[in-house]
């Protein structure tokens, strides 16, 4: 089934939003663990989880970036690597992230 125009303008736009994101948390400010929570509780939700407070720091433009990857996971059952061609690039945040995003390493910092 071919896509359909409009399809793939949203597509388009979604990966517009969602590289905003990713380019967020790869970065080295405070918003950059927030963006890298969003992103990674999408794609291994078993291993990292969104704090819904640390939202709080993402400015207007990366929390709707938030908002529309948490419905096309939710609601369009699309998971946020599927948007991009490069595979590697949420084993590479989760990499980045894994020693203070982590679950294990998040419950040992809060008892």
């Amino acid at each position: 089934m071919a896509t359909q125009p409009n399809q793939q303008s949203n597509r388009k736009q979604a990966q517009a939003l969602v590289r905003s994101l990713v380019d967020l948390a790869m970065g080295d400010t405070g918003a950059a663990s927030a963006a890298a929570q969003v992103l990674l509780s999408c794609y291994d939700g078993s291993s990292f989880h969104l704090c819904i407070r640390d939202m709080c720091v993402l400015d207007k433009q990366h929390y709707q970036a938030a908002l529309l990857l948490i419905n096309l996971r939710v609601l369009d059952g699309i998971e946020p690597q599927e948007l991009f061609d490069d595979y590697k690039l949420f084993p590479k945040i989760a990499e980045r992230w894994k020693d203070h995003l982590h679950y294990q390493v998040r419950g040992n910092d809060h008892g």
